[in-house]
């Protein structure tokens, strides 16, 4: 069975050239779609990427700033990752995770879909 953990099924390449930036888009809509309205934890991950738009934090640091445990942040913070909304620029421990391009050209429509929540 597939889980949030294991990410999206990529169709990209079965679209031509010319349709990439709206795919993207759709794609875009459809992972915050996914990540804030379909699953049981989409307020945490709202509070998360909310925080993540001010500046960068690693799994630890959002922990603490919203109250939650870190097993619980992490585990929020995987599935964005996987749903390439945030980003880790190296893999040592600590290191901070920033929103992606795809979700700061998406940043209008993750206000609206927080007010659903």
């Amino acid at each position: 069975m597939k889980t949030a953990l294991d990410g999206p099924t990529d169709y990209s390449n079965t679209t031509k050239e010319s349709d990439n930036i709206t795919d993207s888009n759709s794609r875009n809509k459809r992972y915050l779609e996914i990540i804030l309205l379909q699953r049981k934890g989409g307020k945490n991950s709202a509070r998360i990427i909310d925080k993540l738009l001010e500046r960068p934090y690693n799994a630890n640091q959002i922990a603490e700033e919203l109250m939650i445990s870190y097993n619980t942040a992490y585990y929020h913070m995987q599935i964005m990752k996987k749903f390439n909304l945030i980003e880790k620029k190296s893999k040592n421990y600590g290191s901070v995770y920033y929103p992606t391009e795809n979700l700061l050209n998406s940043r209008e429509l993750f206000y609206k879909l927080k007010e659903l929540i």
